[in-house]
């Protein structure tokens, strides 16, 4: 015999042992399904697919091994195993199906060979015996609700080979206190990946050259706290102050720290504000900016007075030189501090 068809053993309620012939290579699906009898299960390394469903509901089993020839865990395949206490993935294993392993509560530990490339959509959902997840270097993708509702889980440590994070993958983890990531690039994240899971409390470590990068994204930036992983909490950069000049009817800012941003304000003198018909107009104007940069904090604020001097009129302030020096002159030099030019230039 080199296979144990589909639905084999199913509901044999009294089987408590069972013993796999080193011949067999394959264990169709639902073959021993809901065997809650089934205490102890040794998978021969003859073994290479798990079916579908192959041991759901064997709510007595405490121990599985499986063979190291085993490439493919199937959907649901231990699924409700809620006495299985640990389980070893071994490293022949490639993928482990949707909800391989939801529902074993009992669950303390579990290691994960490092051929695996993906865990499937809610594989170990609501296992909450589990404390610490270690997801070896060769995952690219972690499938949506993951871990999710594993209440036990402290500790989480996610390797640069993840690219991938699907929703609510760990969310409802409640004792979520430290998660290690490794990867150098945000993964790609749904904003609900931690949702319930208190982040707000806990300790997100990522390498020491991308803190600023987990700090601008969700939901990594909803750690309470984000550290190197050599446990240090990094140093925020502040931006450089700028300088302010105004040379040649042209206002421009400066700053020693590259690719900022510039929030400024220009302040009119208070007869800019008066609402009679002539005004007599000072030109000079409070100039205010600092320097903004995504990962920095905001520069100091840089203030000076900017004399815009007056037109050819000869009237100090006569900016379109009709001979008097009223509103319209300044809202010339408003456009002029503002946009580098008058409006007809």
């Amino acid at each position: 015999m080199t296979s144990i068809g589909s639905w084999a053993f199913s509901y044999c309620s009294g089987l408590t042992s069972v013993t796999i012939h080193n011949s067999v290579t394959s264990i169709g699906d639902y073959a021993f399904w809901n065997c809650s009898g089934l205490t102890s299960v040794i998978i021969p390394n003859s073994v290479k697919n798990i079916g579908k469903n192959a041991f759901q509901s064997c709510s007595g089993l405490t121990s599985i091994t499986i063979g190291n020839s085993v490439t493919s865990i199937g959907e649901s395949a231990f699924n409700e195993c809620s006495s299985l206490i640990s389980v070893t993935i071994p490293n022949s294993v490639k993928s482990i199906g949707n909800y391989a392993f939801q529902s074993c509560s009992g669950l303390t530990s579990v290691t994960i060979g490092n051929s695996v490339t993906s865990i499937g959509y809610y594989a170990f959902e609501y296992c909450s015996g589990l404390t610490s997840v270690t997801i070896p270097n060769s995952v690219t993708s972690i499938g949506k609700q993951a871990f999710n509702g594993c209440s036990g889980l402290t500790s989480i440590t996610i390797p640069n080979s993840v690219t991938s994070i699907g929703s609510n993958a760990f969310s409802g983890c409640s004792e979520l206190a430290d998660v290690y990531c490794y990867a150098k690039y945000v993964p790609s994240t749904s904003s609900d990946a931690f949702k319930d899971s208190y982040v707000n409390y806990a300790t997100l470590y990522v390498p020491e050259g991308s803190v600023a990068a987990y700090k601008a994204k969700e939901p990594w930036s909803g750690f309470g706290t984000i550290k190197t992983l050599s446990g240090e909490i990094p140093v925020t950069p502040k931006c450089a102050t700028p300088t302010i000049s105004y040379v040649d009817g042209k206002l421009t800012f400066d700053c020693e720290t590259e690719g900022v941003e510039y929030v400024s304000s220009i302040t009119p003198p208070s007869a800019f504000n008066s609402g009679s018909k002539t005004v007599s107009m000072p030109t000079t104007y409070k100039v205010t900016v600092y320097a903004t940069k995504d990962g920095y904090e905001n520069s100091d604020v840089a203030t000076k007075d900017i004399n815009v001097g007056g037109g050819t009129s000869g009237l100090r302030g006569d900016v379109n030189n009709d001979g008097t020096v009223n509103m319209p002159d300044a809202m010339f030099i408003v456009n002029k501090i503002l946009n580098g030019k008058f409006p007809d230039e």
